[in-house]
């Protein structure tokens, strides 16, 4: 398949391992030894955490999370529709390729913050046409109470005691999120790959995840 733009999303409720599993899929020689030289790579900092600060302000508003989600659509939408006015795809060329990366993104903006999935669906739609597909990672509910709180620092296990005052309380928040963010599957237009964290290594879930990017 000849493609300009190719674009995966890492989801996941916290502590399933994104960023450890970006970190070991940018640094693979499989990823690094691909014939075109361009590709980006956006954290979670840029596709959500961005929004921090003015949540604890002011609060957010739906606008706030459609507007942060257009910018980057809307960029790698205009690299496709500069790219697809060349030839390059007619002559079999790769080097202009750029596959793009996201920590997080549109479905973070509705199990995490309670977005209305109608109003993310257009960006849903728009992502596919663009070649984009989602990884999603979810992690057994009998090692959440040690992912999420046990082994994490304490200024973590303090931010927790917004979602509940016992291990239990906090474990059940995320299971919903969990739940949340699985069902939304269902409702998209991107190719979707599922993998249990609980029940692979790192390296397992990088193959994974570049056999099913095929990039």
């Amino acid at each position: 398949m000849n493609w300009d733009v190719s674009g995966l999303i890492i989801e996941g409720i916290c502590c399933t391992g994104k960023t450890t599993l970006i970190q070991a899929l940018t640094r693979s020689p499989r990823y690094n030894q691909k014939s075109y030289p361009s590709s980006v790579v956006i954290s979670e900092h840029h596709t959500q955490r961005v929004l921090e600060r003015k949540q604890a302000l002011e609060g957010l508003v739906p606008d706030d999370h459609i507007a942060l989600l257009e910018f980057y659509v809307q960029f790698f939408e205009k690299i496709h529709e500069r790219s697809s006015q060349m030839d390059w795809n007619a002559r079999n060329r790769t080097n202009h390729r750029i596959p793009f990366l996201l920590e997080r993104f549109h479905f973070t903006h509705v199990f995490h913050y309670g977005l209305d999935w109608e109003l993310v669906r257009s960006i849903d739609e728009r992502l596919a046409e663009i070649n984009s597909k989602v990884c999603v990672l979810e992690i057994n509910e009998a090692d959440m109470e040690r992912r999420i709180i046990l082994e994490r620092n304490e200024g973590w296990r303090k931010y927790l005691q917004n979602f509940g005052h016992t291990n239990s309380e906090i474990v059940d928040y995320y299971q919903k999120q969990q739940a949340l963010l699985l069902s939304l599957l269902q409702k998209t237009k991107l190719q979707w790959l599922k993998i249990n964290i609980s029940e692979t290594t790192v390296e397992g879930a990088v193959s994974q995840v570049l056999n099913f990017w095929d990039i």
